[in-house]
């Protein structure tokens, strides 16, 4: 892969994205030269749900994600990893991305045959692209969750020499997959309790109020530098906790 193999995209609000389409397992150290990466101060990787938020959810969330998650990456210059879609809580990242601006790359990996490129048909069943990202990675795949290796596989490379953390909310099985794999690259997690669906589920097995019901959980729980986020504390405790893990405090 050369840098002659990326594309730039380009957003109706104006906003433009370096990107590259990949088969899975392609080379990390390519797929960064491709999208001419500079090096990572430190690396914020952000997951969780795409579904429709309720309102009154989407409105506390969105104050967590835009205040908390995007502040914190535009004051300290931290290269944000992402499921790349406009949807569910990357709708909300892109908000505050918008509100804040970027000082870092933000990168969103997805799987290309499930996503519309800015500017061609709408195709039913497929997702659009978040406008803010400054760079995607398209996956060759079939089904979500097709670009999760090369996902964690480029999270694990940006943060070779700096430190990184997971940020998540809401979600679902995929995201309990991307989980999984920040617990084996050793990655401080923080989990948003009080999104719904699998955050609040592993908060409940955290704070032991419930077993876990699969061995995946159980290997979060057990396994993994866990740490619980209220979602009704300030966004800025969010802020401080992230650069706490990043060592950045």
């Amino acid at each position: 892969m050369s840098n002659s193999l990326a594309t730039t995209l380009q957003f109706s609000i104006g906003t433009q994205a370096r990107t590259v389409t990949v088969p899975q397992g392609a080379d990390i150290a390519a797929i960064r030269a491709a999208l001419d990466l500079p090096p990572a101060r430190g690396v914020l990787a952000f997951n969780g749900g795409t579904a429709r938020l309720s309102d009154d959810l989407s409105a506390r969330l969105g104050q967590v994600v835009q205040d908390g998650v995007a502040r914190v990456a535009a004051e300290e210059q931290l290269t944000l990893v992402t499921g790349a879609t406009d949807a569910g809580v990357f709708t909300l990242l892109g908000q505050g991305l918008a509100r804040w601006g970027r000082t870092a790359p933000c990168i969103g990996v997805t799987v290309a045959s499930l996503v519309t490129l800015p500017g061609a048909p709408t195709e039913q069943d497929r997702a659009t692209l978040e406008p803010h990202h400054s760079h995607f990675v398209l996956v060759e795949g079939r089904d979500w969750g097709d670009e999760t290796a090369t996902m964690y596989a480029l999270v694990a490379s940006l943060g070779e020499r700096v430190p990184s953390v997971l940020v998540f909310a809401s979600g679902g099985k995929i995201l309990r997959n991307e989980v999984v794999a920040n617990v084996r690259q050793h990655r401080p997690i923080i989990a948003i309790a009080g999104s719904g669906r699998f955050a609040d589920e592993l908060a409940a097995v955290v704070r032991g109020e419930r077993p876990p019901e699969a061995d995946d959980v159980a290997e979060i729980v057990r396994d993994g530098q866990i740490t619980l986020f209220d979602l009704y504390q300030p966004p800025e405790a969010l802020a401080d906790l992230v650069r706490q893990k990043l060592k950045m405090l």
